[in-house]
Parts: C-alpha cells; structure tokens; sequence
C-alpha cells in the first residue's frame, strides 16, 4: 500500500500553537512578495524575507522555537524539529503554516535534499540508514517505501533532480551512486566522503566535490565521471567548498569557498573560472530560497545582514539588511 499523507482534521491545527506543537507561529500580517525565508539556529526562529532582489528584507519569525529547519525553495514546505519531534510543515508561503502528519514516512530524518521547485524532497536517517523520496503534489503529498542504504554506509551528501526522478547519494566509505526511478542504485564514482552535490536543471549533469582528490566531478549519462575543475590553486592551497549550485540556464556552475571567502564562477562549457565574487566573510550556510536558484550564504544570527546569491541568470550576490533586535 502506497503510504499517505494524512492532515490533522481539527481546525486548532491549522496554525502551530504555542504550547502543543513543535514550533510556535507568530501572528502574520506581512504584504509584499516573499522572498524565502531564513532558519536561525541562534535564536531558533524562521524568518520571511520579503522583496525582491536586490530590495529584499528580514521580517518578524513566523515560527519560533525551532531546533533545525529545512525549507523548500519558494516555502510552499518545510521540514522542521524540535525537542518533541520532526514535521513537514505547509504554508510558510501563504504565511500559514499548518502541520502535516505523515503515514509511511521514515523516523528521525537528518537530512533532506529539495528539488528546484520544491515539488521533491530525498529524506535520509543516519540513525535508521534509511532513504526516502518524497513528492508534493497539488492535493495529497505522497512517499515512495523506504530504502535500505546500510550496505553503502553514512550519506555525506544528499540531492534530487527538478523531475524527482534521481537522487544523488554520497557515502563516507564506497562513494557517490545514483538511485533512479525503476532501476537498481548505481556507482558512478568512487569518491571518499563525497560532498556538495548539484544537479542542473534539466537533471542531465550531476556536479558533486571529490574532497581526497581535490576536484569537482560532472557525471552526465554519456559520458560517465569525468573531473570537472581542480580545487587546487595556482600557488598549492585548496579551495574548502561550502556548497554547488548551477545557474537557472545551466550555463554556470557556481561554488561557494570559505577558504577564500568568494564565490567562484565557473562557466560550464569551458571548464573555467568565468568570475570571482568576493565575500566579506567566510559562507556559513547554502540554502536555496527560491527555484532561480537564489542561495542564502549566511543567517544563522538574526542580527547580522544577510549575503544572498542570485544565479538565475548571471550570477550576482546582494545583501539583505539585519533585522534588529526581534520581538519576543
């Protein structure tokens, strides 16, 4: 039986409260376009960005009391835990957020990876070593039975293609493998802790870091693995990636370095640094707000300004201004 996901019938449910649920919900009465929104492991809050790039700012939380977050691009979901226990939440997009009980889905999630659009999520337990996709459709979500990935070991890094179709699966000992849809799980490259994976938008070029050979490798089904760019420069020391993304045109492969404080742009058909963008700090998160792809780099502190990149088109980064003292 294809498991459910099943709403909460009562009506006290379609808000978090406050002493009952895992998050509190703040009272919302926000306008403009939302931008994403932002999990601060500081003061444990989600916060609205509200704007547009370029002109885009912190609201009030609109949850609160939240251990950790993961939030699909656009907020249409999110997947948040507290002390009591980890939900899917809906609506921090219409600034309404309600939980979700789910039948069938896999305890004590770590880790998610969304898709582009949100549409998907691949959800992994460490403790459990178990592996699940996840699809939300427009009337009932749904998941797919869960998978045992023991055998391959920890996940280092998780990712799902735009169409949901394949998930990208790094493991600590045995390396990065491919779980397509009606087909057995595939070992595309012995890697040693593979990290940072990235599809593109089309979900035909897979980029993943190879940290024991310093490298980013591309797989596409034609040609296999192939090494993509050195993380080695050109006076010996290594770049130390905070995170992969790729362009909203696939023209661009973009990597987030903390060694270096910038974002290095690299054009994909020549293999080639195109550009550097320079940071004023080291990036701390890579967390993708919106299907552009725009990528927050930053903000765990409530307090400080935000650095968000923009890879829609061309690659640029703007700030987002902090958002003081927040209201208790």
């Amino acid at each position: 039986m294809s498991p459910r996901f099943i709403a909460y019938a009562s009506a006290l449910t379609a808000v978090l409260t406050l002493a009952v649920r895992p998050a509190d919900a703040q009272p919302a009465s926000l306008t403009g376009p939302v931008a994403g929104f932002v999990f601060s492991a500081v003061s444990k809050t989600v916060r609205p960005l509200l704007g547009i790039p370029g002109a885009t700012h912190m609201e009030q939380p609109i949850l609160s009391r939240v251990d950790s977050a993961s939030i699909a691009p656009g907020g249409n979901w999110a997947f948040i835990t507290t002390r009591s226990h980890g939900t899917f939440v809906k609506g921090l997009s219409a600034l309404n957020p309600a939980e979700y009980s789910i039948d069938g889905l896999i305890d004590a999630i770590d880790r998610v990876a969304w898709s582009r659009d949100g549409s998907y999520a691949a959800v992994y337990s460490s403790s459990g070593n178990r592996l699940q996709r996840v699809q939300f459709s427009a009337s009932q979500p749904s998941v797919d039975p869960a998978v045992d990935v023991s055998a391959w070991g920890q996940v280092t890094t998780l990712a799902i293609d735009p169409a949901g179709k394949q998930i990208a699966a790094g493991f600590a000992t045995s390396g990065l493998y491919l779980f397509a849809t009606g087909q057995s799980p595939a070992l595309l490259a012995s890697i040693t802790q593979p990290a940072s994976a990235a599809f593109d938008g089309t979900g035909q070029y897979l980029y993943a870091i190879d940290p024991g050979a310093q490298r980013i490798v591309q797989y596409q089904p034609a040609s296999g693995v192939v090494e993509f760019a050195s993380l080695v420069q050109s006076d010996g020391s290594a770049l130390k990636p905070a995170g992969l993304a790729v362009s909203g045109d696939g023209s661009y492969l973009l990597l987030a370095d903390s060694a270096t404080q910038s974002v290095f742009v690299y054009e994909v058909s020549t293999r080639s640094v195109a550009s550097t963008i320079p940071l004023s700090f080291a990036p701390s998160s890579f967390e993708t707000l919106s299907a552009g792809p725009v990528v927050l780099l930053n903000g765990n502190d409530p307090t400080e300004w935000l650095l968000v990149l923009d890879a829609s088109q061309v690659p640029k980064v703007y700030f987002v201004p902090a958002s003081g003292k927040e209201r208790r």
